[in-house]
């Protein structure tokens, strides 16, 4: 594995930006009406003691963004600060660690104020311990003519580098790397090269699945995330993440096929595409439901993980994966709950997806698709449609390099099920009470019969009760029930 190769190809790069002085620094969180207040009170009730703004904040700050939480390191106990600061602001207080003494404050439910004791700790101390040079800045509000640098953050800013702070950063806490790639693509920094080695020694397997799926889902979220998916891969993360998936991950040929797919959602949801053909049908898709666009991107790097356990080979040599779809969607919920602990409603997007891969394939290569086929599509994938229709394209590319007859098929399926749309409702010639009448069982056939006629209906094939009934009649006679 050419690590320095993969190193030198890093995407993210840009010009360096000019950083503030400390002075500027304090200056501008002055400026910010809602948190001025509060440095007053820090400033009173810290009259014996230090206080720091440390990390991420400090850091969003030099590089000109506004941060949302603010996080501050104080002499003595950092609790008993954030107890006496919630008091003054009136803030809701959420201890984090009794062990790390550690606490929250959480002002009108989006002002985050952390805050960490020293006690016997020095500042230079508190500093090494952090993960990356760029977050081990700290500014005292009592002195803030100049920034604290002990490990030269500044410099990395300016390079927008991110750079460990120690040797042990990553034997410290394995899920910094992946942290780091959230950071890298979040800021558009480059990661340094002693890092990427160093995550070839570190095991996440025994970090939290709940840390790792906020870290991995913010990642794949971001639009130019196939990289570090890609490096992690390589550098054997995402077999540690994923265990369920490691024969996937053990083939290579399955492997490259599913980074291709997950690189063409990518670039569908991203560039101009023949997606865009469909704008109100991909705005709707991706509203209201968190990190859709990573699951789908999820979607295509595990469609195909049960593949390896569904592998059959014919007395003529023909290889086939009969059923793997369906084992795959068992696979992905497990995944969901497991490892990404989802929602529910997102474990049922994922399966829903891997589930349902191979429909669209199916339909676009038929001798012959009828419109009553197409609407039992949209029936069974319900919300989902949108999203399958980019998977099946991206597995189509992935696979042939191709996707000209995926694209007529999708074209006439959206151009139906607008058609459809812009119908008034479809008032059912036949219900439920007209079966029972005509002597068949309540049951699960009723379901089948009702959309069938409603299909009929659609396709213009029957237009009155009657017609409907002898349909019935001859389909569904009631002495096969």
């Amino acid at each position: 594995m050419d690590l320095n190769k993969l190193y030198e190809n890093q995407c993210c790069r840009q010009k360096p930006k000019g950083i503030l002085s400390g002075s500027a620094v304090f200056e501008k969180i002055n400026k910010l009406q809602n948190i001025r207040p509060c440095i007053d009170i820090l400033l009173k009730i810290s009259s014996d003691k230090e206080i720091y703004l440390v990390g991420g904040a400090l850091r969003d700050i030099l590089l000109g963004y506004t941060p949302a939480d603010f996080d501050f390191v104080v002499s003595g106990s950092g609790i008993k600060f954030a107890q006496r600061f919630a008091k003054e602001t009136r803030g809701a207080l959420v201890v984090l660690s009794l062990e790390d003494d550690e606490a929250r404050v959480v002002i009108n439910k989006d002002l985050i104020f952390d805050f960490n004791g020293l006690n016997t700790r020095t500042l230079a101390e508190d500093l090494y311990r952090r993960d990356f040079t760029i977050n081990a800045l700290a500014l005292s509000l009592k002195n803030p003519r100049r920034i604290i640098d002990e490990f030269e953050g500044i410099k990395h800013l300016k390079a927008r580098l991110i750079v460990p702070v120690s040797e042990q950063s990553l034997e410290l806490d394995p899920l910094r790397i992946l942290r780091a790639f959230r950071l890298a693509l979040m800021l558009k920094f480059r990661i340094d090269k002693k890092l990427i080695n160093m995550a070839t020694r570190i095991n996440l397997s025994v970090i939290a699945p709940e840390r790792i799926s906020y870290e991995f889902l913010k990642i794949t979220e971001n639009e130019q995330s196939f990289f570090y998916i890609k490096l992690m891969y390589r550098l054997g993360l995402l077999q540690q993440i994923f265990p369920l998936a490691r024969k996937l991950f053990d083939d290579p040929v399955l492997t490259h096929h599913s980074l291709r797919t997950y690189k063409k959602i990518e670039e569908v949801l991203v560039k101009n595409s023949f997606f865009d053909k469909f704008p109100e049908e991909k705005a709707n898709y991706f509203k209201d439901f968190p990190y859709r666009k990573a699951l789908l991107k999820i979607s295509g790097l595990f469609h195909d993980i049960g593949k390896p356990d569904t592998q059959f080979f014919t007395s003529e040599g023909d290889v086939h994966f009969y059923g793997h779809d369906n084992l795959g969607a068992k696979f992905v919920a497990q995944i969901g709950r497991e490892n990404l602990r989802l929602s529910r409603r997102q474990i049922q997007m994922l399966k829903n997806l891997v589930l349902y891969h191979m429909r669209l394939h199916l339909l676009a290569t038929a001798p012959m698709l009828t419109d009553r086929a197409i609407r039992r599509f949209f029936r069974d994938v319900g919300e989902e449609y949108f999203g399958l229709m980019i998977l099946t394209y991206a597995d189509g590319y992935a696979t042939a390099g191709r996707t000209d007859h995926l694209e007529k098929t999708i074209e006439r399926m959206i151009a139906l099920k607008r058609a459809d749309e812009a119908k008034k409702r479809v008032v059912r010639l036949i219900t439920g009470d007209d079966l029972i009448s005509w002597g068949y069982r309540p049951g699960p056939i009723f379901k089948v019969i009702l959309q069938e006629l409603e299909d009929l209906q659609l396709e213009g094939k029957i237009k009155t009760k009657e017609e409907g009934y002898e349909y019935v009649k001859t389909h569904y006679p009631v002495t096969a029930q």
